[in-house]
C-alpha cells in the first residue's frame, strides 16, 4: 500500500505540481503551538487524519497567494479525514490576524515560537516560505511542497486522501 501511495504522489508531481514524493516516510516532529485564541493545538491531536502542515507569514507575498488559492479549495475536502494546520512565523500578531481574515483561511491557524531555535519551522526545516508538508494518518511526512496537491489537482488529491484513510 505504501508503494501505491508513493506512486500516486509521483504521478501527481509529474502532472505539473511541485510536490515531491518521499519514498520512505519520515516521522513528523511533534509540536504544540497556540492558535489565534491562545489555545494550545498539537499535531498529535490529528492522528488518524491526513494533515497539511503549512508554514507561512503575513509579509510573504508567495505565501499570501498560496493561502488564497488553498482557501478556495479547502471546502472540497471537509468531509474527508483531512485538515490543514497553518503555522505562521509572524512576530506581529495583529498583521497575522489580519492576514488570516483577509486570506479567508478557515482552517486552524497557529503562531510559531519567535525564538528561531525553538520554532517548529526550524525543527521541520521549513527554511523557505511558503513551505508545506503532507503528514499521513500515522504521523509520517509523505510529501513536501504539498500545498500544490489540493490546489493544482483537487480530484487527484481527493483520491489520495481516500487511499490514505483506507490504509490507516
Amino acid at each position: 500500500m505504501k508503494w501505491m501511495i508513493t506512486g500516486m504522489l509521483l504521478l501527481l508531481s509529474m502532472a505539473g505540481t511541485i510536490a515531491q514524493a518521499i519514498v520512505t516516510p519520515i516521522p513528523a516532529v511533534p509540536f504544540t503551538l497556540p492558535d489565534k485564541n491562545g489555545i494550545p493545538v498539537s499535531l498529535a491531536g490529528y492522528k488518524g487524519k491526513t494533515v497539511l502542515v503549512h508554514f507561512w507569514a503575513s509579509w510573504c507575498v508567495p505565501c499570501r497567494v498560496e493561502n488564497r488559492r488553498l482557501a478556495k479549495r479547502y471546502h472540497r475536502f471537509r468531509e474527508l479525514p483531512f485538515e490543514v494546520l497553518g503555522i505562521s512565523v509572524d512576530t506581529d500578531e495583529e498583521r497575522w490576524r489580519n492576514a488570516i481574515s483577509n486570506d479567508k483561511m478557515t482552517w486552524p491557524q497557529l503562531i510559531d515560537d519567535a525564538n528561531l531555535k525553538k520554532s517548529v519551522a526550524y525543527r521541520w526545516n521549513a527554511s523557505a516560505l511558503p513551505a508545506s508538508f503532507l503528514v499521513d494518518p500515522r504521523g509520517a511526512i509523505i510529501a513536501i511542497h504539498a500545498a500544490a496537491l489540493p490546489i493544482n489537482d483537487p480530484e487527484g488529491f481527493r483520491i489520495l486522501l481516500k487511499k490514505l484513510a483506507a490504509a490507516k
